[in-house]
C-alpha cells in the first residue's frame, strides 16, 4: 500500500492559531487525488486547541497528535539554549525524533507552524533527495549580519551561503535511521552542550553539513525576498503577522485566517495587542542574538572547534 503523504509540525499552546493557519493553507492546496496525513509533535496541547486542529481536517488530509516520547525527553539535558533567545522549549528539538519515532516512514516534510503553504505539498515530497539526509533552503537571516555570517563558519563550521534553515525541511527517514542521526545528534548535545543561535537548526547544519540537499528558495520564503512563484513563506523569527501589521507577505497569512473569523479576531487582537513592551522585548532578544553570536565564537567548545580537534560531529 502507497504511504500517505506524511507532513510533521511541532508545536506548543504557544503557537495554536498560527498552526491553524498554516493546517489550512496546506488543506486547500492539497490535491484532492492524493492522501495526507498531518502529525502534530507536541509537548502539551489544550484539548479545545487539539479539536480546533483536528477540525482543519479533510476526507484526504487526516490531522493526528504525536506526544514525544518520553524517554527521548528525558535524555535532552541541555535546556539552556532559547528559540529566538526568549524561552526554551522541547518543540525546537521534535523534528530531530522523527525517524526514529515513526520506523513504518521512507520520507517526510517537515514545517514550522509560521508558514503558509501555498501548493501543494506533495510537490515537496516528490523531489529527489540524491542520497542526501535532509533538504532545506538556505538561511538569509544568517547572512544579513557579519556577526551571524561568522558565527556560521566560526562556530557552526559552515559557511553561510550552505548554512539552512530547518523550518521547512524534506526527510529522508531511511537514511537518518540508518545513520543514527538522532542517536548522534544526542551524544552530541549532551557531551558538549554548545551554545547555539538556533538550537535545532544549528545541529543539522553541523550533523548534516556534507548531506544537505539544498532546496529552491520558493519552498521557505523568508523576509522581503520577492519571488514569483513562492511555494511556503515562513515568518521566521520576529516579523510575525500576528504580532505586527505590514511584514513581508503577510498578505498570505490573512488570506487563509480570514477563513476562519474565530481564528482571526484571536490573531488581530494579539496584534493590537502587541504594543511598546512587546516590541521593546523582541528588540532586547534579536540583540541578544547577535551578541551570542559574537561570544559563542570565541567559546572553545564549538562544533567547528570540536571537528577540528578529529571529534566525530559531521555524519
Amino acid at each position: 500500500m502507497t504511504q500517505p503523504i506524511t507532513i510533521f509540525y511541532a508545536v506548543d499552546d504557544h503557537y495554536v492559531d498560527p498552526l491553524t493557519v498554516s493546517l489550512r493553507s496546506l488543506v486547500q492546496n492539497a490535491d484532492p487525488a492524493k492522501q495526507y496525513q498531518v502529525i502534530i509533535l507536541t509537548e502539551h496541547l489544550t484539548p479545545a486547541h487539539k479539536a480546533q486542529l483536528s477540525a482543519q481536517a479533510t476526507a484526504n488530509v487526516s490531522v493526528a497528535f504525536q506526544s514525544i516520547v518520553a524517554r527521548l525527553k528525558a535524555q535532552i539535558t541541555d535546556k539552556g539554549n532559547k528559540l529566538r533567545a526568549d524561552y526554551f522549549t522541547f518543540t525546537i528539538y521534535f523534528r530531530l525524533f522523527i525517524a526514529e519515532l515513526y520506523p513504518d516512514l521512507d520520507r517526510a516534510v517537515y514545517l514550522d507552524a509560521d508558514t503558509v503553504v501555498l501548493a501543494d505539498i506533495a510537490k515537496l515530497t516528490a523531489t529527489p533527495l540524491n542520497g542526501a539526509l535532509l533538504g532545506a533552503v538556505i538561511d538569509p537571516f544568517m547572512a544579513a549580519n557579519p556577526e551571524t555570517t561568522a558565527y556560521t563558519k566560526e562556530s557552526v563550521g559552515v559557511d553561510v551561503a550552505a548554512y539552512c534553515n530547518s523550518g521547512v525541511l524534506l526527510m529522508d527517514l531511511q537514511q537518518l535511521r540508518a545513520r543514527h542521526f538522532a542517536e548522534h545528534f544526542l551524544t552530541l548535545l549532551n557531551t558538549y552542550h554548545f551554545h547555539s543561535l538556533a538550537p535545532d537548526q544549528d545541529y543539522i547544519n553541523a550533523i548534516a553539513r556534507d548531506r544537505l540537499l539544498h532546496l529552491d528558495e520558493s519552498w521557505n520564503v523568508q523576509g522581503e525576498r520577492p519571488l514569483a512563484d513562492p511555494q511556503v513563506i515562513h515568518y521566521n523569527l520576529f516579523d510575525k503577522p500576528w504580532h505586527y501589521a505590514k511584514v513581508p507577505n503577510d498578505q498570505y497569512f490573512w488570506q487563509y485566517a480570514d477563513q476562519m473569523p474565530a481564528v482571526a479576531q484571536t490573531l488581530r487582537h494579539t496584534q493590537q495587542a502587541f504594543g511598546p513592551k512587546q516590541i521593546a522585548a523582541d528588540q532586547k532578544h534579536q540583540a541578544e542574538l547577535i551578541q551570542l553570536a559574537v561570544t559563542t565564537n570565541a567559546e572553545p567548545v564549538t562544533f567547528a572547534r570540536m571537528a577540528a580537534a578529529g571529534k566525530q560531529v559531521q555524519l
